[in-house]
């Protein structure tokens, strides 16, 4: 059961890797059709989206516990 619960997590958190590296480019597309800033705002959003999705990756990861006792 417990196999399940990781795996589950790790596709969580694929989805969340996948959707907010996405979301910071969708964003980032959209504000430079409404201000004529092709493609810096696009560049932006990317690395945005890549910090968070890494920083949150990272926050999300399942730990590992220690079971030397």
């Amino acid at each position: 059961m417990n196999r399940w619960r990781t795996g589950l997590q790790f596709i969580g958190i694929g989805w969340y890797i996948s959707l907010t590296i996405l979301g910071g480019i969708l964003l980032g597309r959209w504000l430079d059709g409404k201000l004529n800033t092709e493609p810096l705002l696009l560049i932006i959003g990317l690395f945005l989206g890549l910090f968070v999705a890494f920083y949150g990756a990272y926050r999300l990861m399942p730990r590992q516990y220690d079971n030397k006792k």
